[in-house]
């Protein structure tokens, strides 16, 4: 079975419902409008990405993280992956520079150059943009907090986002006009908010598809940290030079 979405299953988890007890002692909620401000305001975050995924035939993991530089429109990611297909695990290690709508990627053929739409490339790379947005178009309410969670260093409450059923192909990432039809069977997503500031640190997302005959156990969880200090990204000269 091949997916199609981005997905990550987090170790120890049977199933895509909800995994935590609502023992949330928090008092108040969330101003979405300054929510929304504040992550539009962030000029420069670090982001780590967990990924995994588990199916009958394969079992796949991926870490990533990189710097994301709104402001100049650099970032630099790196990712490393280990795909088992049942012959052993392999591990693939990419690293990847971004410069407005311009990709550089190391692999083991050396540097590669990719020129894309800069709209296109940097509604993949903002992670903080998508998920702000997702907050803002599906909205929180008080019966959504589920427990408090320390994230990056910062105390944060979970939030459940009740997500539409009509918009839950476009936060998996399904593709409608792929060769083999892909659905979204049960899908979970949660948030992690510092109610004191109104500030979003992350996402995870969890998810069961089906694919054909097959199906998959995928989640995705994603954590912003760096606000505004996070390292500078400078493209390597090695890259562009190999790829003039």
């Amino acid at each position: 079975m091949t997916v199609t979405v981005a997905c990550i299953l987090l170790a120890g988890c049977t199933g895509v419902g909800p995994m935590f007890d609502d023992d949330s002692d928090t008092d108040g909620g969330v101003d979405g409008d300054e929510l929304i401000a504040n992550a539009d305001a962030v000029e420069t975050y670090h982001v780590d990405v967990t990924r995994t995924l588990q199916a009958p035939a394969v079992n796949e993991s991926t870490a990533l993280e990189g710097v994301v530089d709104r402001e100049n429109r650099l970032a630099s990611l790196s990712s490393t992956s280990e795909a088992d297909l049942g012959d052993g695990p392999r591990t693939t290690e990419t690293e990847q520079y971004v410069d407005g709508g311009v990709q550089y990627t190391n692999s083991d053929d050396g540097w590669d150059r990719e020129d894309h739409d800069e709209g296109e490339v940097w509604a993949e790379v903002d992670r903080l943009e998508r998920a702000a947005e997702t907050v803002d178009d599906v909205g929180l309410e008080e019966k959504d907090r589920i427990r408090t969670e320390v994230i990056a260093g910062t105390e944060t409450t979970m939030f459940e986002l009740e997500v539409p059923d009509d918009y839950e192909d476009e936060l998996a990432g399904v593709d409608e006009q792929a060769h083999v039809a892909t659905s979204v069977e049960e899908l979970v997503y949660y948030v992690y908010i510092d109610t004191e500031t109104n500030t979003l640190y992350g996402t995870d997302l969890r998810m069961e598809v089906t694919q054909g005959e097959g199906s998959a156990l995928i989640t995705t969880e994603t954590i912003f940290s760096e606000f505004d200090d996070a390292d500078e990204v400078t493209i390597p000269d090695v890259a562009i030079e190999e790829t003039e």
